[in-house]
């Protein structure tokens, strides 16, 4: 299930709310920070390494070597959900 970008935004700006809540010191720090893509690709990476540390070695070596698709089982369990 995906949601549309105005939605996502809006869920984006309440958490910001509550985080600005605080002061507007703080909403003005984040406002001045420019690096935002880069800072969410890494969190995406770091919940991505996460996940596969999970695994043991056999599933490791099986999607290293791309024996396994891992993005393809993650559709197919999805799908059955």
């Amino acid at each position: 299930m995906t949601r549309d970008t105005s939605e996502i935004a809006g869920h984006a700006k309440d958490y910001l709310r509550g985080f600005g809540s605080t002061g507007n010191n703080a909403l003005q720090q984040l406002a001045a920070f420019k690096d935002w893509q880069r800072i969410a690709q890494q969190e995406l990476e770091r919940r991505a390494c996460r996940v596969i540390g999970c695994f043991d070695d056999d599933i490791l070596q099986a999607i290293a070597s791309g024996q396994i698709d891992l993005p393809a089982l993650a559709n197919e369990v999805a799908a059955t959900k």
